[in-house]
C-alpha cells in the first residue's frame, strides 16, 4: 500500500458528521440573536449560515442512514462528498424491473418478437430489452474488499476528460453509458472535467438534433462533436482528444456502464506515474439479457496472436511474484483498446495514434507495442471495473471491407514495430507481404526520436508468455486431408473443450494454420488438440496447452497418419465436419494428412 492510502473508519465519519451538526445548530442560535438590520447588512453571512444549516441537516440524515443501512466504506465517502454540494437528479441511482440489490433479472419483460429481431439486426445486441430497462440502474460491485478501503487525495488527483466515440449507437446504451459516468456515487464530480461524445457520421435520426437537445437540457458536462464524414475510431478519438481540457484522456466505448469506484484508481496511478497507461477490469454486460457479469479474482491480461489479434490470457508467474497485493497494478503486454486512460500531455508526447490507419483494428496493438518499447507501462487496475457489451458480430460497415482495413493496419504495425519478428506475422499472413499501406516514414522517425527498445526486448521482458509459432515446430501450416481437401480449422471453435472442426482448405485462412511442436503438441496459439480414453469416440477437442504430453501428444507417422500417442489411434476426417479418432489404418484415405511445411 502507498503512504497516502489509509483505511477510513466509520467512527471518523460519524465524528465529522456530528461536528457539522453542532456547528450548524450553533450558528442558527447566533443568527437568532441578531436584529433584522444586522441580518440585512450581513446577507452574505446569512446565506452562509443557511448553507451551513443545510449541510448539517444533510449530515444528520447521512448519519441516520449509515446506522440503519451499514453502507460500505466507499459509499460513505462518496455520500459525504455529495452531502457537501448540491446534486442534480440525473446523478441518482434508479432501480428497474426485476432489479434487487444489484442483481438484474429482466426475464419477465415482454418484447415484441419483430421489435426484438430488428434490435439485433441494427445493433448486434438485444436493443429492445435495453430500451425497456432503466437508463440509470445499479450494477453489482465486483471489487476486492481491499479496494473498498482505499482512500485517495481527491484534491490532488488530475481531472479527466471522458471521450466516447459512437456511430449509429442505440439511444439507450449510449445514454446509459453517459449516466453511469456522471453518477456522483461512481465518479467524484470534481474529477470529471467533461464528457466528449464524438459522432462518427451517424445517420440515425435519434443521434442528431434530438441528442443535442437532450444533452443541453439534461447533461451540461457533455459536449457533442460531429465528424463531417465517416472517419473511424482512430481519427474520431483524435478529434475528441483535440477538444479535451482535462489532465487525463479517458476513452470509453459507447455501450458501457462504469461501476462504483471506477475512476479514482485510474487517476491515482497516473498521478503516481505519468507514463502509466491504465486500463479498468472489463466486466461483461450480456448482449442478450443485459445482466452485468464480473469476477473479483478472475482477472486476465492481454496478449496477442501472430496475426496481431488481441486475446486474453492468464497472469504469468513472474507477474504474480512481482505484485505484493491483489490490488496492485497488473502489468499487461497488450490492451483490448476500447477502454483506457492516459495523461493528455503524454498521449501527444508518445505520438497519439497512427493517423494513416483506417477505421478500426490493429491500433490497440500499435499503441501497446509503442508504450512498452518506448518507456511507458500498460497496467490493469484491479480496483477499477467497467462493464462492456461484447457482440458476436459488428453491425457496422467498413469502407473497402473489414479485411482490407485490418490488413492495412496490422501490416503497418508489423513493419514499424516488430523488426525481424514481423516474419512470424507474414508466416500467418503470406498473402499480405508487399501490400502497399502508405508511407511508414513518420512512424519510424517517431520510434527513433523516442529511442525505443527493440521488439526482441519486448518479447524477452514483457510478452514472455506469447507462443512463437513455428520456432519450435517440426511441422506447421495447414493440415490437409488430400482425399477430401478438408483441413483442420480453429474458426468459431477456439475455446476449451470445443470440437476441432474441418473446413475446405484455404491457405490464406489463418484459422487453419497449426503447429506440431517439438513437444509433440498439435497446437493453435495457446490451444492444443486433446483426447482421452473417455472421449475417444467423440470429436478431438481444443484444450489449453499444458506441455505435459499425455492426452495432448501427437506424432506424424511415415505412412501419412497423425497418431495420438497415448491412445494409439489416428486422426480421421470421415465425418466431413469434425476431427475424430479411429483405429489406425494407413489404407483408409480419411486418415492421411499432410502439413504445408515440415522439417522432416
Amino acid at each position: 500500500m502507498r503512504a497516502w492510502r489509509f483505511r477510513l473508519s466509520s467512527s471518523l465519519l460519524f465524528g465529522v458528521a456530528f461536528i457539522w451538526l453542532v456547528c450548524g445548530v450553533g450558528y442558527f442560535f447566533y443568527l437568532g440573536a441578531s436584529t433584522p438590520s444586522d441580518l440585512h447588512e450581513n446577507d452574505d453571512e446569512a446565506e452562509e449560515a443557511r448553507l451551513e444549516g443545510e449541510r448539517a441537516r444533510r449530515a444528520l440524515e447521512l448519519q441516520d442512514s449509515l446506522k440503519n443501512e451499514q453502507r460500505r466504506d466507499e459509499d460513505i465517502i462518496h455520500a459525504v462528498q455529495a452531502a457537501a454540494m448540491p446534486q442534480k437528479a440525473e446523478g441518482t441511482l434508479e432501480t428497474g424491473i426485476g432489479e434487487v440489490a444489484g442483481k438484474q433479472d429482466y426475464s419477465s419483460v415482454e418484447l415484441d418478437p419483430q421489435r426484438r429481431k430488428q434490435g439485433y439486426n441494427d445493433y448486434g445486441f438485444n436493443e429492445a430489452l435495453s430500451e425497456a430497462i432503466p437508463l440509470r440502474r445499479a450494477v453489482p460491485d465486483f471489487r476486492h474488499s481491499l479496494c473498498k478501503r482505499q482512500v485517495f487525495p481527491l484534491a490532488e488527483l488530475p481531472t479527466a476528460s471522458v471521450i466516447i466515440i459512437f456511430h449509429n449507437e442505440a439511444w439507450s446504451t449510449l445514454l446509459r453509458t453517459v449516466y453511469s459516468v456522471v453518477n456522483p456515487l461512481r465518479t467524484p464530480p470534481q474529477l470529471l472535467k467533461e464528457i466528449i461524445l464524438v459522432d462518427d457520421f451517424s445517420d440515425k435520426e435519434h443521434l442528431k438534433e434530438k441528442l443535442d437537445a437532450y444533452m443541453q437540457l439534461n447533461l451540461p458536462k457533455v459536449v457533442v462533436v460531429r465528424n463531417p464524414r465517416r472517419q473511424g475510431l482512430i481519427r474520431s478519438r483524435l478529434n475528441g482528444a483535440a477538444r479535451a481540457t482535462g489532465d487525463v484522456l479517458l476513452f470509453l466505448d459507447s455501450h458501457c456502464e462504469v461501476a462504483l469506484g471506477w475512476l479514482t484508481p485510474l487517476l491515482a496511478r497516473i498521478y503516481e506515474s505519468r507514463t502509466a497507461v491504465v486500463i479498468p477490469v472489463i466486466d461483461v454486460i450480456d448482449m442478450d439479457t443485459f445482466k452485468y457479469q464480473g469476477s473479483v479474482s478472475n482477472i486476465q491480461v492481454g496478449l496477442f496472436s501472430w496475426d496481431l489479434i488481441f486475446r486474453w490470457s492468464g497472469i504469468s508467474e513472474a507477474e504474480k511474484n512481482r505484485r505484493k497485493s491483489f490490488i496492485d497494478e497488473l502489468r499487461t503486454p497488450t490492451m483490448a483498446g476500447g477502454l483506457f486512460a492516459i495523461e493528455r500531455k503524454y498521449f501527444y508526447e508518445m505520438g497519439t495514434y497512427d493517423e494513416q490507419m483506417e477505421i478500426w483494428g490493429g491500433e490497440n496493438m500499435e499503441m501497446s507495442f509503442r508504450i512498452w518499447q518506448c518507456g511507458g507501462t500498460l497496467e490493469i487496475m484491479p480496483c477499477s471495473h467497467v462493464g462492456h457489451i461484447f457482440r458476436k458480430r459488428s453491425p457496422y460497415t467498413f469502407p473497402g471491407g473489414i479485411d482490407h482495413v485490418l490488413t492495412k493496419n496490422t501490416v503497418r504495425v508489423a513493419e514499424v514495430w516488430m523488426d525481424d519478428y514481423k516474419e512470424l506475422y507474414y508466416k500467418r499472413r503470406p498473402d499480405v507481404r508487399g501490400r502497399h499501406v502508405g508511407s511508414l516514414t513518420e512512424r519510424k522517425e517517431l520510434r527513433q526520436r523516442l529511442q525505443c527498445h527493440s521488439f526482441q526486448w519486448y518479447m524477452e521482458n514483457i510478452a514472455t508468455e506469447v507462443y512463437i509459432a513455428g520456432r519450435k515446430s517440426v511441422a506447421w501450416g495447414i493440415i490437409r486431408n488430400p482425399q477430401s481437401d478438408l483441413c483442420l480449422t480453429s474458426k468459431d471453435s477456439l475455446s476449451p473443450n470445443a470440437a476441432i472442426k474441418l473446413a475446405k482448405c484455404n491457405e490464406s485462412d489463418i484459422s487453419q494454420k497449426f503447429d506440431l511442436t517439438q513437444k509433440s503438441e498439435l497446437r493453435y496459439e495457446d490451444y492444443c488438440a486433446d483426447a482421452s480414453r473417455k472421449t475417444a469416440k467423440k470429436p478431438v477437442v481444443f484444450s489449453p496447452c499444458h506441455g505435459q504430453r499425455g492426452n495432448q501428444e501427437w506424432e506424424i507417422i511415415d505412412d501419412g497418419t497423425l497418431c495420438h500417442h497415448n491412445l494409439d489411434m489416428c486422426l480421421d476426417s470421415y465425418t466431413g465436419n469434425e476431427a475424430m479418432l479411429s483405429a489406425c489404418d494407413p489404407k483408409v484415405p480419411s486418415q492421411l494428412w499432410a502439413f504445408k511445411y515440415s522439417k522432416q
